[in-house]
């Protein structure tokens, strides 16, 4: 990721995270990027925020190992997880320790609950490099632009976090593809705001030595009651787990 500075990051989601709850699950991981998310080339966008100028960048999810747990932890050391960036375009570490924090939709703004919806909702679309780097924009989406109160209408062509497909050069189909899939599902969800998305915890992963580098999140499947668990077979949200024979299905994504 190509860095902007911590004014961004913190124009877009610092505030909300302030908020976070009292961890259910803390400790310390250190983790290693093993690659970025299906291992392709990840669609080229152009992003905009608050105060700085459209900045083009790659956009996708990442795989990570965990080397090494201090404290009670959600993860274990050796296990292999799927990230996701909360901060828009900050430098990541590729080696480096997180705290862990699980942060619930009861005690935080909208935005957590509606991570949770997006995921639920949407994960199970998440199966090459085009819809790793949608899911990237949905979320950069959902940090950026819920407030604290109000119902939040999600857009890519407006607001704290804007982005636009490539007009030029190698990526003008694959980063059209994204965001069209993008908006999508960000379109569904301002239609329906209140739809279901208890589906997975949401942790967030601090990076702890540089205050100027990248924050991340990750989704882990909650354990659900029969029909609960009958619908989401049906969507097969399990698909991370069978197609990455190297990634822990108990923890899918940040």
């Amino acid at each position: 990721m190509k860095a902007f500075t911590k004014t961004l990051a913190a124009s877009l989601c610092a505030g909300a995270l302030s908020l976070a709850a009292a961890s259910a699950s803390a400790a310390t991981v250190n983790l290693t990027e093993t690659g970025q998310l299906f291992n392709g080339t990840a669609p080229e966008m152009v992003v905009r925020t608050p105060g700085n100028p459209a900045t083009q960048m790659w956009v996708g999810g990442y795989t990570e190992l965990v080397n090494s747990v201090s404290g009670t932890s959600l993860f274990a050391a050796g296990q292999s997880i799927i990230s996701w960036c909360l901060d828009v375009a900050l430098g990541k570490g590729t080696t480096a320790d997180y705290t862990v924090t699980e942060v619930t939709g009861d005690t935080t703004p909208s935005w957590v609950s509606k991570l949770g919806q997006l995921f639920t909702q949407f994960g199970s679309q998440v199966t090459d490099v085009i819809s790793s780097a949608a899911m990237q924009l949905a979320v950069w989406e959902i940090v950026g632009d819920t407030g604290t109160t109000g119902t939040p209408t999600y857009s890519l062509g407006s607001g704290n976090f804007q982005a636009s497909a490539m007009t030029t050069g190698d990526y003008i189909a694959s980063s059209t593809a994204a965001r069209d899939l993008a908006e999508s599902w960000l379109g569904a969800m301002n239609a329906n705001p209140n739809a279901w998305g208890d589906g997975y915890r949401i942790v967030k992963l601090t990076y702890g030595d540089i205050p100027d580098k990248q924050d991340l999140v990750t989704f882990i499947p909650t354990p659900l009651p029969g029909a609960a668990l009958l619908f989401l077979s049906a969507l097969g949200l399990g698909i991370f787990s069978r197609r990455k024979g190297g990634t822990d299905k108990g923890a899918l994504a940040v």
